[in-house]
């Protein structure tokens, strides 16, 4: 083999790829590992902290949060309802206020009551927005600029994989003699990123999916025409709770559905009962099946399953919940958030790492870290004007304000992500000046 090539596949090729794509990526990798971490739980940050969304356990009445709304707030429109994410979670509905203000409704599943009217501004829509487009404005520029950073996630775990080998059989048991502050965190380094590659792989693949469907969004098939049910002989306009007869139809028509929404088109007297499937169906977004009626008269007018549908739709189903870990419950949201912050450490070491070998030769230019540093500052600067920029397009203080909790909340993690950038400004500036 010519000695040329020999050096280009070389260990110590890839190690200078891996340390030179990590430098200037790894700072913005950070901040989106981490703060999608804590988007995995947004749902539930709000949870704890707002006693109105904490409800009873029981069986969802549909009826009762649709016309217990109805008559509470007239003059608003219920546009959808869904049900309770767990066990002890208020029903969450939207509805658009009379000056077209879309709000969050949280009704008691049971009873229907209406607990609490809250703006669409809350802690879950801050991460999900700040982890999936830094607030970045249009909306599909922003989403593309961060589904692009999974292209280099990816390669960084097949170059780390590729520059270990074995090394990790060896590396849990050299902890205790490690006194070496640098060959510290390279271990620890190479223990976390053990511990998250396949995770990494999986949400670096999700990621570049989220960038596929800004230029090519999944559109479902046309819903297949069913014939009509005869309305006589259900004794339909009989029945006092239509939504929940129409629930209960739709169950048959579908086999092991699962109905988690519903969506309700007053314009045109229609009702969508939308759901997932148990089986290999619980890796589909919750709306990823549906059937619709007419709301007077019953009348049905057509099913869609996504699992009968395009392979691009079927993906598109099954991105967002193996991406944020939902699919599987709380269980499967736990060890998407453990996993997460472990990868998000993983990247933190390796740029502390990096600083510790910014001197040795086989180590890119130190000028590549003020580069992605600089990157961060700018997209983290551009953030936090978007991020105004949306709340203030969300606040309508003729409706309601959003909850102060939510600002502690945003101030706690931009307190960690603070922390965290200026441990790693402190460790670049001891590094490009520990020799003067």
């Amino acid at each position: 083999m010519n000695d040329n090539l020999k050096k280009l596949i070389s260990k110590g090729f890839f190690f200078r790829l891996h340390a030179w794509l990590g430098i200037i990526f790894g700072p913005l990798l950070y901040f989106i590992c981490l703060s999608g971490s804590f988007a995995v739980f947004s749902n539930e940050i709000d949870w704890i902290f707002n006693p109105k969304i904490k409800s009873q356990s029981g069986k969802m009445n549909w009826d009762l949060v649709y016309n217990r709304f109805n008559e509470t707030y007239p003059n608003h429109e219920l546009t959808t309802v869904r049900a309770p994410r767990h066990n002890g979670f208020a029903a969450q509905s939207f509805a658009k206020s009379e000056t077209g203000k879309t709000l969050k409704v949280f009704s008691n599943p049971v009873t229907g009551e209406v607990q609490s009217l809250e703006n669409f501004w809350n802690t879950q829509r801050f991460f999900r927005s700040f982890h999936r487009r830094f607030f970045i404005l249009p909306g599909k520029i922003g989403i593309l600029f961060v589904s692009l950073f999974a292209v280099p996630l990816i390669i960084l775990v097949i170059l780390g994989v590729r520059i270990q080998g074995r090394k990790i059989i060896k590396l849990v048991y050299n902890f205790r003699k490690i006194k070496n502050q640098k060959k510290l965190f390279s271990n620890y380094h190479l223990l976390l990123s053990n511990c998250s590659w396949v995770f990494a792989v999986l949400i670096s693949l999700t990621g570049i999916w989220y960038g596929v469907e800004v230029f090519n969004p999944a559109s479902s098939k046309k819903n297949d025409e069913t014939s009509n049910l005869k309305s006589e002989n259900m004794n339909y306009n009989q029945v006092k709770n239509k939504i929940n007869f129409l629930c209960n139809l739709s169950l048959n028509l579908i086999d092991r559905f699962e109905i988690k929404s519903i969506k309700f088109d007053s314009k045109n007297d229609l009702v969508t009962i939308e759901g997932k499937t148990s089986g290999i169906g619980v890796f589909f977004r919750s709306r990823a099946n549906r059937v619709t009626f007419k709301l007077k008269n019953g009348k049905l007018v057509s099913k869609y399953r996504s699992f009968d549908d395009s392979k691009h739709k079927i993906i598109s189903d099954i991105a967002d919940p193996i991406h944020f870990g939902y699919w599987g419950g709380l269980v499967t949201q736990i060890i998407w958030f453990i996993l997460g912050l472990i990868l998000s450490i993983a990247i933190m070491f390796g740029l502390i790492l990096s600083t510790k070998r910014i001197s040795a030769k086989y180590h890119p230019s130190k000028y590549s870290f003020s580069f992605s540093i600089l990157i961060l500052l700018f997209v983290i600067g551009y953030s936090v004007f978007g991020g105004l920029m949306e709340y203030s397009r969300n606040v309508d203080t003729a409706v309601i304000l959003p909850r102060p909790y939510i600002f502690y909340v945003i101030s706690f993690f931009a307190i960690i992500l603070t922390t965290s950038l200026c441990i790693l400004l402190k460790s670049i500036h001891s590094a490009l000046y520990k020799n003067i």
